[in-house]
């Protein structure tokens, strides 16, 4: 998107034009504020292809308009009324200042006041396009995480997933509830590992758990449940009221993976 910016002065009115993408302004020229000033401006637009039009809106230090900025929203409006492009203001305070500073008194302050003004409306537009493409981004990022966990899933997806055998060494009752129990799993990694899991009411008499050779998903990350860390998942399959794990026979050592 092409750009044409304007830094309105009772006198003189800067002009920056940006380049086809609407990425960088530079100083055009200055017109004088006279009566041709509107045909000057309608004519730079249809010459240099404008798709859209930047006008400083001026400001003081307060944010407050300046007592020229009636005169800067009236001639918005007739410039409107002109073009059929969209017209914004943005706030500018003392850009004319600003380049003599840096650069002195030139016969083109003003139209490099102007490039100014216009170079801080395409940075925000850009930020603020970059703001919505992210969003979308994670919005879509979502969608397809709420469509995989009902539908199917890649193979590269799947192969994340680490599933192991292992021995139940101990099965214990956790405090404060009547759900979990705590279990010491042995993955032949040296030390065996804490596993909490909500298996209880299917296994009242947690002894009976003691020795048998499980599959787990074992790279999950840890997850803390009643003040204690869940270093793994036990797979089990749920049949109306029923709940049975995935054993496996006594040959198969502990460690072994499931592909």
């Amino acid at each position: 998107m092409k750009y044409l910016g304007i830094d309105y002065g009772e006198k003189r009115v800067g002009i920056a034009i940006s380049d086809e993408e609407g990425r960088v302004a530079f100083p055009k020229t200055v017109l004088e504020n006279n009566l041709n000033l509107k045909s000057n401006i309608l004519d730079l637009c249809k010459e240099h292809n404008i798709d859209a039009v930047v006008i400083g809106e001026s400001k003081n230090y307060k944010g407050e308009d300046n007592k020229i900025n009636p005169e800067i929203i009236s001639f918005k409006r007739e410039l409107g009324a002109e073009l059929k492009i969209p017209i914004s203001l943005e706030p500018e305070f003392m850009t004319s200042m600003q380049v003599e500073k840096n650069f002195g008194k030139t016969e083109m302050l003003d139209a490099s006041a102007a490039s100014i003004i216009l170079q801080t409306f395409m940075d925000k537009e850009k930020n603020r396009k970059e703001k919505i493409q992210k969003q979308k981004a994670e919005e879509e990022k979502k969608k397809d995480e709420t469509k995989s966990e009902g539908g199917k899933i890649n193979y590269d997806d799947f192969k994340k997933i680490e599933m192991k055998i292992g021995k139940i060494l101990s099965a214990e009752p956790v405090a404060g509830s009547d759900k979990l129990y705590k279990l010491s799993v042995d993955f032949a990694e040296g030390e065996p590992r804490q596993i909490l899991s909500g298996i209880a009411k299917f296994f009242p008499d947690s002894k009976i758990l003691v020795g048998k050779k499980v599959a787990f998903v074992t790279n999950l990350e840890p997850k803390p449940l009643m003040g204690m860390q869940s270093n793994g998942m036990i797979l089990a399959v749920k049949s109306e009221e029923n709940l049975a794990l995935m054993e496996v026979p006594d040959f198969i050592k502990e460690g072994s993976t499931l592909s």
